[in-house]
């Protein structure tokens, strides 16, 4: 094409000529491409110079050519009314395009009217018309790059926010000449084909998506943001909100009442992922926080009473998946979960008090294995339950520790025996089966080891955890001094487990007690060297001695005296010598009640050997018959030094063991001085090795009393020290604080309020505390 020549007779008209042809042949272009015509570069370059020289061409420079941009002058090019000249033709230039715009959508408007285009059919209509439109747009934004980054930029910084460069400006045409007049069938449109894929039917998302992308791209990108989606909240986010929320009212409603509430699960949980892919697929990001609101308030939340019922059918049913679901669904309302973990704590607590109760065979008689089993198993289910599919909660951790806490300090066991720390005793009880050996075959360590580990399970809900020391204390004790623990590893392991749960000063005794009987074991090896350098006639075979120090042992110095056998005479001081001389200063203190040995029994007619295991106390009654065949009650008495009370239980057993006869006594009654004892030369057994170490019962009985009532008075001095120690340190305290610093410090029991007032009244008895003058319940701290 050629231009005309700036420089004739007539510049005014001459240039408005020039104009006018340049607006014909960008018009042309701009047909071309919205026309969707091939355009090649070479045309395009033709446009763009086109539409620069209709802006740059005001300046009525001759020379000015079609491809070079005028620099800037400081002062502004002027036209003949006094008007800048610039400013003018890129008004005018504008508004061309402006109308050429508004002339298009009007025809593509005019169209659908024509088709009568409906739904689907004026959806697929729309979406193609707005592709090609944003497109060409794009396109004809490049041509008229020199009007944007001029004309146009001046006129928004001069505050003009009417004008915006040509890509925008299609964009307002459209919304205004398209979008406005069809809004409503256009979203309808959606919202029918939405309608039909949530039913299940195949549709065509691409529209849907298309659609939905014409109304953000609507916001213009010079707009604030919080109202660059206004076109698309407005159009359809609102409307397609308020459409789900009918659809699913509706569908929810009439589900429940032909189905069971876990299909309804199912369903709920089938929706809400669909709509989580449906605004992945074609939403907007920030329609999916509303959107999932607006679904967990219709399918949840409107039916959680529902769900709550069902919630505990689910429990006693142990519908782990459909509580699982159920729960999903819940946890997505703040305060959603509060009643399903007071149902879930409840009736963890009532599934726990039943299985003990099952699990007991009589008030007085519980098995301790059985007991823990029983917990145990509780325990392990919810805990599965919580972790796999409550996704570890913290509010139904808590619920399940409440619940365990509960039902394994506090159940038909302690009511039955009217004492709270009967879980304790058969936790410690319990784990003297497993660490002491017995006829059956021991499990290998490693087996041991885990069942160790779920012992500490339970024990970390106990509240007593004193009850469990002391009678955990006495039980190892005997182990150790029997020497019947299943491995020192093992005891040595389970000390360690409970020093990490509770503390080195839980487990000192029993950290000193353990390490007593290594020292034990070095020392007996000494003393046998001792004894071949200075006694080697002397009969060693099977000799030990356990030294035992002073207070970490739960035993108690004899307060009567005794005979030892005279065969056990002479090695018995033979070892007080020794240790006399390997620890001066120290005094040995002879536990005979928990010493053992074995008796050799020989018979020539018929020719059997027995031997019996047995007490010291039985074996110096027993050697008493060497050298007769009968003794009376009070002889025997007399040779042993043995309590009166102590050798009438002894001698009735080993009646009952058939080792021993007598006519004149009764199980029943008590032993006369003058009863005669004989030894039962017929007595046959088919066992050769005899264990008749037996605890009596009456013994084992009294052991758990006084167990009980140690701990008893352990807690009161427990409790002055700690009232003493928080007094030292406030020098003043209020009633009510120093009861709650009390309760607060002790960690292994929990104390009464009584107790912790008895003890108050004590500790003023002894004139550690007073009480302030005028003031009942203020304590001051007497130094």
């Amino acid at each position: 094409m050629t231009y005309p020549d700036a420089s004739s007779s007539n510049p005014h008209g001459q240039r408005q000529r020039d104009l006018d042809t340049f607006w014909s042949d960008l018009r042309n272009g701009i047909d071309q491409v919205y026309n969707k015509e091939n355009i090649n570069r070479q045309r395009y370059m033709q446009l763009y110079s086109c539409a620069y020289d209709y802006c740059a061409n005001v300046s009525g420079d001759p020379n000015a050519k079609a491809n070079e941009i005028p620099k800037p002058t400081k002062k502004p090019i002027k036209s003949a009314n006094g008007k800048q000249g610039a400013r003018f033709i890129g008004h005018e230039l504008y508004k061309k395009i402006k109308d050429y715009l508004e002339a298009y959508l009007h025809g593509c408007r005019t169209k659908i009217i024509e088709k009568d285009l409906q739904d689907e059919l004026l959806l697929d209509f729309y979406t193609k018309q707005w592709s090609d439109f944003r497109f060409s747009s794009k396109v004809l934004n490049g041509i008229c790059q020199y009007l944007n980054r001029h004309w146009v930029k001046r006129k928004r910084e001069e505050g003009n926010k009417k004008i915006f460069e040509i890509c925008d400006l299609a964009l307002v045409q459209w919304k205004e000449h398209m979008l406005t007049p069809l809004s409503n069938q256009v979203t309808r449109a959606i919202l029918k084909l939405i309608e039909k894929e949530r039913n299940g039917e195949v549709v065509n998302t691409g529209l849907i998506k298309t659609a939905i992308e014409s109304f953000v791209q609507l916001g213009l990108k010079g707009s604030a943001p919080e109202h660059r989606l206004e076109v698309y909240s407005k159009n359809f986010a609102t409307h397609f909100l308020a459409e789900t929320n009918s659809y699913y009212t509706a569908e929810s409603m009439l589900f429940l009442q032909e189905n069971p509430v876990p299909e309804y699960l199912k369903k709920a949980e089938k929706r809400l992922q669909e709509e989580q892919e449906r605004c992945a697929k074609y939403l907007h990001e920030s329609t999916k926080s509303d959107l999932e609101h607006k679904c967990v308030q219709v399918l949840v939340e409107h039916h959680l009473h529902i769900f709550y019922a069902e919630f505990q059918n689910l429990l006693d049913n142990d519908k782990n998946e459909d509580i699982g679901r159920l729960y999903d669904l819940v946890v997505r309302l703040p305060a959603g979960l509060q009643h399903l973990k007071q149902l879930f704590e409840d009736h963890v607590l009532n599934v726990g008090l039943k299985a003990v109760q099952s699990c007991q065979e009589s008030r007085d008689n519980v098995d301790p294995k059985t007991f823990v089993q029983a917990l145990l198993d509780v325990y392990r289910k919810y805990q599965d339950l919580v972790h796999n599919y409550f996704q570890k909660n913290p509010i139904f951790v808590q619920a399940l520790d409440k619940a365990c806490t509960g039902f394994m300090n506090k159940n038909s066991v302690s009511e039955w025996s009217n004492n709270t720390g009967k879980s304790p005793e058969l936790l410690a009880k319990y784990c003297n089966l497993l660490l002491k050996k017995s006829s059956r075959i021991n499990p290998e360590e490693e087996e041991l080891e885990g069942v160790l580990n779920n012992v500490m399970l339970i024990f970390k809900y106990i509240t007593e955890k004193d009850v469990f020391q002391k009678f955990y204390r006495n039980l190892l004790a005997n182990r150790l001094v029997n020497d019947t623990s299943v491995s020192h590893d093992l005891e040595g392991s389970m000390i360690s487990k409970l020093k990490q749960e509770c503390g080195f000063e839980y487990t000192s005794k029993l950290q000193k007690m353990y390490t007593d009987t290594h020292t034990s074991r070095d020392l007996n090896d000494r003393f046998q060297e001792y004894c071949s350098d200075n006694s080697p006639s002397d009969n060693m075979q099977g000799f030990s001695v356990m030294v035992l120090s002073d207070g970490s042992w739960p035993y108690s110095r004899p307060t009567s005296e005794f005979n030892i056998a005279p065969e056990l005479r002479n090695i018995h001081d033979l070892f007080s010598q020794f240790y006399d001389k390997q620890h001066s200063g120290r005094k040995l203190s002879w536990l005979h009640h928990q010493s053992k040995g074995e008796v050799e029994w020989s018979r020539p007619k018929p020719k059997i050997n027995h031997r019996f295991l047995c007490s010291t106390f039985q074996l110096s009654i027993l050697v008493q018959f060497n050298h007769c065949d009968t003794l009376t009650f009070s002889e025997l008495q007399s040779n042993t030094m043995i309590d009166k009370d102590k050798l009438d239980q002894l001698i009735k057993q080993l009646i009952s063991f058939n080792v021993m006869k007598s006519e004149s006594i009764k199980s029943d009654q008590e032993i006369q001085p003058t009863d005669d004892i004989q030894l039962n030369i017929t007595y046959s057994n088919r066992k050769i090795r005899v264990n008749l170490a037996v605890p009596l019962k009456s013994e084992s009985k009294q052991e758990t009393e006084q167990a009980h009532q140690s701990v008893k008075d352990d807690r009161m001095l427990v409790i002055q020290a700690c009232i003493v120690r928080t007094m030292k340190s406030r020098k003043q305290l209020k009633h009510s604080l120093l009861l709650a610093e009390v309760m607060q410090q002790l960690q292994n029991f929990q104390p009464s309020v009584a107790a912790i007032k008895k003890c108050i009244g004590i500790l003023i008895e002894k004139d550690y505390i007073e009480r302030m003058e005028g003031e009942n319940d203020l304590y001051q701290y007497r130094a």
